[in-house]
């Protein structure tokens, strides 16, 4: 074998040695570019995803704004039992709203309630948000355990606007 042999030889082992390698590397390269987009697929879901729940988010903390700016500026007065003893009772009238409320009075269907529903402060001239003034009930064998009171009163508007309580003891 003479040199010129060994040349041309060593020529085409170089040459495909070279074509080896880059077929190599295009393989290589084909595969981390398809890894790297499969990533940036996942990684504009996910960016998607949290963008909805943000969107939800900042609507459900509107919404819960929205409902405390209305209790704020509502009036609104419920009726309910308490026990003030082993044999006392009375019903607490209570202004649960956001405004202060007058002219305070309840109702009741007199077949259908206590033995005895004794009204003295009736009707509360004014009634802050947060406070509230109980009633004595007299309580007897046969009294319903679930009644209807209908509390009324002014706004601090003046309308009048009442609401139905169901009270239980």
């Amino acid at each position: 074998m003479d040199q010129s042999n060994i040349i041309s030889l060593a020529a085409v082992v170089i040459s495909f040695l070279s074509l080896a390698f880059s077929i190599v590397c295009y393989v290589r390269d084909a595969r981390l570019k398809k890894r790297a987009d499969e990533q940036d697929g996942a990684i504009r879901d996910q960016d998607e995803a949290l963008k909805g729940i943000q969107i939800q988010l900042g609507e459900l903390q509107l919404r819960e704004a929205e409902e405390a700016e209305q209790r704020r500026t509502e009036s609104k007065v419920e009726a309910r039992h308490v026990s003030k003893g082993p044999k006392k009772h009375a019903l607490r009238i209570a202004n649960t709203g956001g405004t202060t409320v007058s002219d305070v009075t309840c109702t009741y269907d007199e077949a259908n309630a206590p033995y005895a529903f004794i009204q003295d402060k009736e009707p509360f001239e004014r009634l802050e948000p947060g406070d509230s003034f109980d009633e004595t009930l007299v309580m007897a064998m046969g009294s319903p355990s679930k009644f209807v009171v209908v509390t009324h009163w002014k706004d601090s508007e003046g309308v009048e606007r009442s609401r139905e309580n169901i009270v239980t003891w």
